[in-house]
């Protein structure tokens, strides 16, 4: 979080998806206007942070727009890519990769049950970014994500950032 806070214009729009990552965003992301993060609260539906990056893009226009997912998220909605290329949004997609429904996960673990239907199968995002038109990287070093943000005010269409990532960080939060 705190890299592409740091990378990010002050004025940017962040939306979120549900997962672990969440919690690091709401307790990371430090806004500095109103409205200006936005995530699924309340029964907090999965897949809102691609669609809600691109109306946001779409609505206020030149503002930068990042949107922060997990993978299951963004399995949900992934081919809402093609609409931020055809559109030419330029928004940034950093999806956090770490092959789970990682919340579900450590819940079913607390209560002594067996990880049931959590499991992602591995994808190559940049791949399927790239097939959508879309530029993609993946990183798996906080250098290579601070590599791949820097120009997030620049960017001329959407960005996809595959941001492999090792999930024990979460055990800590639940």
């Amino acid at each position: 979080m705190d890299v592409v806070r740091a990378s990010a214009p002050p004025e940017t729009v962040v939306t979120c998806d549900v997962g672990s990552h969440k919690l690091l965003v709401g307790q990371g992301w430090q806004a500095r206007r109103p409205r200006s993060v936005l995530m699924s609260n309340g029964l907090s539906a999965m897949g809102l942070g691609l669609p809600g990056a691109i109306a946001a893009q779409m609505t206020l226009g030149e503002v930068p727009v990042v949107a922060l997912i997990g993978d299951g998220g963004f399995a949900m909605a992934a081919t809402e890519l093609r609409l931020a290329v055809a559109r030419q949004l330029r928004l940034a997609v950093v999806v956090f990769v770490d092959g789970s429904l990682n919340r579900i996960e450590l819940k079913q673990r607390a209560l002594g049950y067996p990880s049931t239907a959590t499991r992602l199968d591995d994808i190559d995002l940049v791949a399927l970014a790239g097939s959508m038109g879309c530029d993609g990287v993946r990183v798996t070093s906080v250098a290579e994500l601070e590599k791949a943000t820097t120009g997030l005010a620049g960017l001329t269409g959407p960005l996809l950032i595959e941001a492999r990532i090792d999930p024990a960080q979460y055990e800590a939060q639940f």
